[in-house]
């Protein structure tokens, strides 16, 4: 088995820990002892762990080279050489000993020490319980960077991250919803199992199906380890194109291809040639941003920001109106992501009812919604609809923002009793939507 190299220095830095050849042999060591997919989250505890255990050993061999260290609880012998931790690892000379006196501590002896500056001390010496006896100097000196709890909870996402960067770079692993493990040790899968699967899907009209109600509708022949079977099952879906992953991340659900909704799988046709990068006459001035219409083409719309946001108000332009779709904005913070696909299925919620499923599709790398819902109805281009957070994960709130109706007097075209055209002022609603 390959394991790290145990001589390393005596230094652990969690926020610049940088992950290299030796930690994925020791990812890669660590999936074939458990036998089973484990995400990156998973793996990054399992490193700040072997990262402990080494940092331990190699404290307790640079203590053993500082000789015999002070406890309270041993007799020491005139020119005897100490080391003492708590005073940064000073080492002194035993003097002399003589009986302590302590009304309140009996049977213990004091014993004088001389440093290398010359300066004399007097310690507890013979005195067995005292709390120096048993601490492990090394850990106490150490304790915050030795926590494991509290590494996992503050280092353990960064950590994760540059985990799924290495592994990603690997050709021996393969991930699906952000779950790892060794192609060399997948189960093949029999062709005819695939030909089920596809009859299952079928069956299910284009609905997103989680692996294991796949393998129960087919009666997959399952082993000991389930989880392993179904990750071997979800290695051999992946690799034909028949099958298309859907689901959040740490959540596998499979669809066909050709059950997709058209728009899904290629850019809709209204949004083929759209762009803002729109000539206006001189003396014409239409500033987008003083109209709010967020969209995909705004790259400031796109950039994850740094806090966790709860909603966004976005207005409705007309190609996203007429294509049924939703500039995808902010789509780090409120919608579900995936990291292998660029498709990802989940539910709106307006009003309290589940709307049908959404999609997430990249048009040509211009990130949009593809949107079948109820509340289309009810919006016309301009208006504006807030997307917002839900409890599940995999939904996501959709409302509309009511406009503020008023009247003007706007000159109105009508016709006569005879059908003839003529124009008349009169009080007509008018929707301020911005």
């Amino acid at each position: 088995m390959v394991t790290q190299q145990e001589n390393k220095p005596n230094t652990l830095d969690w926020k610049q820990l940088h992950l290299d050849q030796s930690d994925l042999d020791f990812i890669y060591n660590h999936l074939l002892e458990k036998e089973v997919p484990m995400t990156s989250k998973e793996l990054a505890r399992a490193i700040i762990v072997e990262k402990i255990r080494l940092f331990k050993k190699s404290l307790e061999k640079q203590q053993k080279k500082l000789g015999k260290l002070y406890r309270p609880a041993e007799a020491y012998q005139a020119g005897e050489t100490v080391t003492f931790p708590l005073l940064s690892n000073l080492k002194a000379i035993a003097a002399e000993t003589r009986k302590g006196n302590n009304p309140d501590i009996s049977d213990f002896t004091v014993t004088e020490f001389e440093f290398e500056d010359g300066k004399k001390l007097a310690f507890a010496t013979n005195l067995q319980e005292h709390s120096l006896n048993t601490l492990d100097y090394a850990i106490a000196e150490h304790k915050a960077l030795l926590d494991e709890a509290k590494v996992v909870s503050t280092y353990g996402p960064a950590i994760a991250r540059q985990i799924h960067k290495l592994l990603s770079e690997s050709q021996e692993l393969f991930d699906l919803a952000d779950f790892w493990f060794p192609k060399a040790l997948l189960a093949d899968v029999n062709p005819g199992y695939l030909n089920l699967a596809e009859a299952a899907l079928e069956m299910e009209e284009g609905n997103p199906v989680p692996t294991k109600n796949i393998l129960d509708a087919i009666e997959y022949p399952m082993d000991s380890n389930e989880k392993l079977t179904e990750f071997s099952f979800n290695y051999a879906l992946k690799q034909d194109d028949r099958f298309d992953e859907v689901g959040p991340v740490g959540n596998v659900l499979w669809t066909l291809k050709l059950l997709e909704p058209e728009d899904v799988r290629k850019k809709p046709l209204t949004l083929h040639n759209y762009t803002k990068d729109v000539e206006l006459p001189e003396n014409v001035c239409f500033p987008f941003e003083d109209l709010a219409i967020h969209d995909e083409l705004d790259q400031d719309c796109l950039k994850t920001s740094d806090e966790n946001e709860d909603c966004f108000d976005l207005c409705i332009n007309y190609p996203h109106w007429k294509a049924g779709t939703l500039p995808l904005i902010r789509k780090d913070s409120l919608f579900p992501t995936a990291l292998e696909t660029d498709k990802v299925v989940f539910d709106f919620v307006d009003t309290g009812q589940t709307l049908p499923l959404a999609r997430m599709g990249n048009y040509s790398g211009k990130l949009c919604l593809r949107v079948k819902v109820g509340i289309v109805k009810t919006i016309l281009p301009g208006s504006k609809i807030r997307i917002s957070k839900n409890e599940n994960h995999s939904k996501v709130n959709i409302s509309l923002i009511p406009p503020r109706s008023s009247k003007d007097w706007i000159r109105t075209a009508l016709f006569d009793s005879k059908g003839k055209l003529y124009f008349e002022t009169r009080q007509q609603p008018d929707f301020n939507r911005v």
